[in-house]
């Protein structure tokens, strides 16, 4: 997914924080200030948002940061363990099927949303029927594709660039057929069909419940949510700064020590002067900055990395016909890159080469060297290039892209490598609505993607991504279709269990592999540094995020 660019915000923080040291002669680095907090006063933990977060309503907010702030607001059915991805059962009682096609979902009582009403059954049905019905536009939409009732909501239906929608066809109906509220507690949710995996996919913030209060005023509810999590939003200013505190009435175990969450919004990697400072609870380096960090050893003490689950890979408007819909043409541009080059010199210690489309040991049936032609190999790029025909006399290829500063140094370099190496002039497109732009095919070049998985299994980086079920157009965002690969993913769909399923999608994978649509670059390393004002400090397996509920003020 890729980043945006926002302003930053007007005064520094770095620079209030550095008058200040001069007043009083206190130390900096990320560490306590003064003699320790008084026991009276709140705790609040300090943070950066730095993607372009435009909503906290839970079935429109999929990006990092949204899914980060959002994981302390609400609490959903389940979750997971961050050490293993294991999902466990959280608001869920028990979540059973006979067949894998009718599931029944038993919810625990005694929760409540953050206004008093309670999360039962219907706070489920609600925000699932709000998020699959198709002109409210919502982008975790496509999740509700496997419940029975989905097509119907459908319709058909025109977004601007503002979000203003224009239905052109009626949907046939409002709520899903295969979502049954059984009795306050209990719903019954018929799929179209056998998934295996979806218990595993129920924690993803799109599953999450809503108010009742939420669906009546739904744009105050994307600015205030009314939560059900341990924390409650008491400000958001949009592009400066959002504020939540601790909601002293939530019954979950899992319950963080502070007080309070402060988010400061900036641009890329703007915050990192706030962090050093100590404004800041976590941050990490802008790749400048990178290899002083890592020098320092009072900075790397409070490291924590782990093995990242998102992958950055390279799109093409196979729809658009000639070069992009020839493999030897990809081939070409993938074998010219040289990826480990490229993260030493912009990224370094914050990603590794990816040869594969699902990422290895991150979640099950992920394997390396799956994708054959992601060596770099300069003299076979020039050969595919020349069996593709070339590249057209005088055309400029473009790339994509989000505006955010490090991805637009990563795809320069990588743009400089095709240059290099192939001979092809490029230009970066950096576009503020990048998403809307690729999902409208708008794109006559190539375009970073971004994928991060929303639950365990790599089925969730397979069909997501290249599944569409239409063999005259493909998926939305580069027009694959193949039909081995569906009928794969199908078969996985319907094993008798996950280690199957598994199975069956890493034969859809070595498909996909094959036809070559996509080009992977890198597989991100997760990196966050701290303040001495917080410990156990644990990186969210998926999103990359810090994970607020575990996380432990010290101060």
């Amino acid at each position: 997914m890729a980043l945006s660019l926002r302003p930053t915000i007007k005064t520094s923080l770095a620079a209030l924080a550095a008058a200040a040291l001069l007043l009083t002669g206190c130390g900096g680095g990320g560490g306590n200030q003064g003699g320790g907090q008084d026991p009276a006063e709140p705790k609040v933990v300090r943070l950066a948002l730095t993607q372009d977060v435009d909503t906290l309503l839970p079935m429109d907010s999929n990006v990092g940061d949204n899914i980060a702030v959002l994981d302390v607001i609400y609490s959903g059915l389940v979750r997971y363990k961050p050490d293993t991805t294991e999902p466990y059962n959280y608001l869920a009682a028990d979540i059973a099927s006979d067949d894998q096609t009718v599931w029944t979902i038993k919810i625990k009582e005694g929760f409540t949303f953050q206004n008093g009403e309670p999360v039962d059954a219907a706070a489920f049905a609600r925000a699932w029927n709000y998020a699959a019905y198709g002109p409210n536009a919502v982008s975790n939409n496509y999740f509700f594709e496997r419940f029975k009732g989905y097509e119907e909501m459908q319709g058909e239906y025109e977004e601007d660039d503002e979000g203003k929608v224009t239905v052109t066809k009626e949907p046939s109906a409002k709520e899903l057929s295969g979502v049954e509220v059984v009795d306050p507690l209990t719903l019954k949710v018929t799929l179209n069909g056998p998934f295996v995996g979806f218990s595993t996919m129920l924690g993803y913030t799109g599953f999450f419940p809503v108010a009742e209060a939420c669906i009546a005023d739904v744009k105050a509810c994307a600015v205030k949510p009314i939560g059900n999590g341990p924390f409650q939003v008491e400000k958001w200013d949009q592009g400066v700064s959002l504020a939540a505190d601790k909601w002293a009435d939530y019954k979950g175990e899992e319950t963080p020590n502070y007080d309070r969450i402060e988010w400061t919004e900036y641009s890329g990697s703007s915050s990192w002067p706030d962090f050093q400072a100590g404004d800041l609870d976590t941050g990490a380096p802008p790749p400048a900055e990178w290899q002083k960090a890592n020098n320092d050893p009072d900075l790397t003490a409070r490291k924590v990395e782990r093995p990242g689950a998102g992958l950055t890979y390279l799109g093409f408007p196979l729809y658009k016909g000639s070069p992009w819909d020839n493999i030897e043409f990809r081939k070409a541009i993938s074998m010219a890159i040289d990826r480990k080059s490229i993260i030493e010199q912009v990224l370094p210690g914050q990603a590794v080469p990816a040869d594969s489309w699902v990422v290895p040991g991150g979640v099950p049936g992920g394997a390396a060297g799956t994708c054959e032609w992601c060596k770099f190999d300069p003299e076979a790029a020039k050969a595919a290039l020349a069996k593709a025909g070339g590249w057209p006399a005088g055309k400029t290829l473009t790339i994509s892209l989000g505006q955010d500063d490090t991805q637009e140094q990563y795809f320069r370099a990588i743009g400089d490598q095709i240059k290099l190496n192939l001979g092809i002039p490029y230009e970066l497109d950096p576009t503020p609505d990048f998403f809307s732009r690729r999902s409208a095919r708008n794109f006559e070049g190539a375009f970073r993607n971004n994928w991060f998985p929303d639950y365990p299994l790599n089925e969730n980086y397979l069909a997501p991504v290249y599944a569409s079920g239409d063999a005259e157009k493909g998926n939305t965002n580069f027009g694959y279709y193949n039909a081995d690969f569906e009928k794969l993913i199908s078969e996985g769909d319907q094993a008798a269990d996950i280690p199957q399923a598994v199975a069956k999608y890493a034969e859809a994978e070595k498909v996909l592999a094959g036809d070559f649509p996509t080009v992977p670059l890198s597989f991100a390393l997760a990196v966050t540094f701290h303040s001495d004002r917080v410990d156990n400090v644990v990186i969210d397996p998926f999103s990359g995020s810090t994970k607020l509920r575990l996380l432990n003020y010290v101060g």
